[in-house]
């Protein structure tokens, strides 16, 4: 009777999902800040993470716009899948907030920290340059690898280049990639990561969409190579 009362719940609790389907979103954000927040205050990073790459990249002030608007494009892509239905928007939560959860865990095992940021200079003035200022100070330089800028972001252009009877879909992927490759480049034109949380970040992304949408790798380079020489043998023949 217990098992059947498990199941019987868990079968409910899935149905309340399903009609209320943001609610994935909305308690799994309130989790999430809870949690981030409770890594910023008590545990101190150990690792600093830096790559000879990064004295090479210079600040550019700018890509703060790139950096912010992160914040607005999250929610609206996830409000856009829900609106596409529950296969798409579901698949979406669980990739982002799974990839989410472990970088948590990361977070608490291997606490990272940068040395990236220096400090304010009298010149820089201006409202991109408070812009920053602001981001900075609420902000810390902790928790940083990987990045949940480019990992989460990257997660929405695999997504996007995923779903079935996309309308305008070379328009709407190359919209999606070029704002991709500008939330990337502001994490370390802003001194905001290393390149090893980018490339860490964007890791965790392939890792997590090939198991929430299992890509058959082996399938697919097959499928691919089938068609290339399908198309060959065309042009052979003609």
């Amino acid at each position: 009777m217990k098992e059947e009362n498990l199941e019987e719940k868990l079968i409910k609790i899935k149905n309340w999902f399903r009609k209320y389907p943001v609610m994935i979103a909305i308690l799994y954000t309130v989790f999430y800040l809870l949690a981030f927040a409770w890594l910023e205050a008590n545990v101190v990073p150990k690792y600093i993470i830096h790559c000879r790459l990064d004295e090479m990249i210079p600040f550019c002030e700018v890509f703060i716009i790139p950096y912010v608007f992160w914040f607005a494009y999250i929610p609206l892509v996830f409000i856009w899948f829900l609106r596409r239905g529950w296969e798409d928007y579901s698949k979406l939560c669980l990739m982002v907030f799974s990839g989410l959860t472990i970088c948590l865990g990361i977070y608490y095992i291997f606490p990272t920290g940068l040395n990236l940021r220096l400090a304010n200079s009298e010149h820089e003035t201006g409202f991109l340059y408070n812009m920053v200022s602001y981001l900075r100070a609420i902000d810390t330089p902790t928790n940083v690898c990987p990045s949940i800028h480019v990992m989460n972001t990257v997660m929405i252009f695999q997504a996007v280049c995923s779903l079935k009877d996309l309308k305008h879909r070379r328009l709407t992927i190359a919209v999606h990639f070029v704002i991709m490759v500008l939330i990337c480049a502001s994490t370390v034109f802003l001194d905001q990561h290393s390149l090893v949380d980018v490339v860490c970040g964007a890791m965790m992304s392939v890792v997590m969409h090939g198991l929430v949408y299992q890509v058959e790798w082996k399938e697919e380079l097959a499928r691919r190579r089938a068609k290339g020489k399908a198309k060959a043998n065309v042009g052979r023949v003609s």
